[in-house]
């Protein structure tokens, strides 16, 4: 029984380096998967990661090169000699290429391109020509297309002389203008008689993707039909390449990506972390930053406007970090479940009433339960029951009022074509932080004086 496969450590292959024992090492990197390579370079220093590198076959280290981390992409185009990685960038799929090249500077995207084979390096430049995030950018145009006179013998002689289609699961058929006009799963077609035509195997209903598709909704549509892959036609119908369930998943990680630095009060970086330079990662933060700084003057307003209160009664001040905590803490629960569910077209502006009202009443058991805590937590500490009983009213109104801020702000946001993460998480716990201070300081006015 074969032993079960490993990766090996990358203290491994730095003894193997170190001790000069490459033809070794050699031996060994035949026996790694391409992508557990990409994680070894990740581990290695510069100069190791350059020699491992340099002793993989161009097939082997074009797989390595498209799984391989941000930094270490920067150091290998540092470091490889231009003419091998060209001849990569040959190898690879056309889209990954593309996508390899656009996070290069210009002037080292445009050398390599020119470095290319001309029929790659031609497809290359016509899909870097679309928008970015579009579908046309993802796309791989090595696909296969078939007519529909073609006899299923004819067809597997024409798919056996294919080299580079990046996949055969469907099979489109296109008429002599390149129009799509049908499709034949793989399946259907090992499963035909010789002398089948496509015209009688194919499905005439195709579901395709414009070529200046938002990538985001190309992934739902791919979701929506749990297609492996999906055509991209131009304007016209002409058939101009695939988007495979892998890219998709790519896009996912990038929507999320983009979602969780947006919830955190950051545009998202246009490149990888370590391809961004300290002034990128500067400008895409500070503009938030100011804003939310600004924002945040209003609690210190709330407070100042408040003075005399907090002067008679000490003890108000106790609680503020604790209201504002709480508030905030609630509306970050409420503003993560509403743009999930906006995102899988769950919440929209239609039932946007009816989800403020299952909140508001979360938000409601949530604060009694608060409230509770809190008024026994302040009759612990000794503050007086009029105190106490400012917190444990306090604290179900401003639960209450931040899930309705967080639920309907991301609402609106959605229907007026606003990424609702742009202006959620930290703009909505500081607005909740100001409000919050008015209601229970206003509280305290009124229920004091009263009491």
């Amino acid at each position: 029984m074969d032993d079960k496969y490993t990766m090996p450590a990358p203290d491994e292959i730095e003894r193997l380096i170190a001790e000069g024992r490459l033809a070794e090492l050699h031996d060994l990197l035949a026996t790694i998967h391409p992508a557990d390579i990409a994680v070894l370079l990740d581990e290695l220093s510069a100069d190791e990661a350059v020699i491992v590198f340099e002793m993989l076959s161009l097939e082997v280290a074009s797989e390595v090169l498209d799984e391989t981390g941000s930094l270490v992409r920067q150091e290998l185009v540092e470091k490889v000699d231009d003419e091998r990685l060209a001849d990569l960038l040959d190898t690879l799929p056309m889209d990954d290429a593309a996508e390899f090249l656009e996070d290069l500077p210009d002037p080292v995207s445009e050398r390599l391109i020119g470095l290319m084979e001309p029929e790659e390096a031609a497809d290359v430049q016509e899909i870097l020509a679309y928008e970015e995030e579009t579908a046309g950018r993802i796309m791989t145009t090595d696909i296969a297309m078939l007519r529909r006179h073609w006899t299923v013998a004819e067809t597997l002689d024409y798919l056996r002389s294919l080299e580079d289609a990046e996949t055969i699961h469907y099979l489109y058929v296109v008429d002599r203008t390149d129009k799509l006009i049908g499709v034949v799963p793989l399946r259907e077609l090992i499963m035909a008689l010789p002398n089948a035509t496509i015209e009688s195997l194919m499905k005439e209903q195709v579901v395709a993707v414009s070529a200046t598709a938002d990538q985001e909704e190309l992934a739902e549509m791919m979701s929506r039909y749990d297609y492996f892959a999906m055509p991209v036609v131009d304007t016209a119908g002409r058939l101009l390449g695939v988007v495979t369930v892998d890219d998709i998943l790519d896009v996912f990680e990038e929507e999320v990506t983009e979602d969780i630095q947006r919830l955190g009060g950051s545009e998202p970086l246009d490149q990888p972390y370590f391809a961004a330079s300290i002034t990128q990662i500067v400008r895409k933060r500070i503009g938030w930053l100011m804003l939310l700084f600004v924002a945040s003057t209003l609690s210190g307003e709330v407070i100042r406007f408040f003075q005399n209160e907090l002067d008679t009664i000490v003890a108000l001040g106790f609680f503020i970090t604790l209201i504002t905590g709480t508030g905030g803490n609630a509306g970050s629960q409420t503003v993560a479940t509403i743009i999930r569910a906006i995102t899988l077209d769950e919440v929209k502006m239609g039932n946007m009433w009816q989800a403020w009202r299952r909140e508001v009443l979360v938000g409601f058991m949530l604060g009694l339960a608060m409230g509770a805590v809190g008024i026994v937590r302040a009759l612990l500490w000794h503050t007086g029951f009029d105190v106490a009983l400012v917190v444990a009213l306090t604290l179900p109104v401003v639960v209450i009022w931040s899930t309705t801020i967080a639920t309907i702000i991301p609402i609106v946001a959605d229907r007026v074509h606003i990424d609702p993460t742009v202006i959620s998480g930290p703009m909505i716990t500081t607005i909740v932080d100001a409000s919050g201070l008015l209601i229970y300081f206003s509280l305290a006015k009124l229920l004091i004086a009263v009491i």
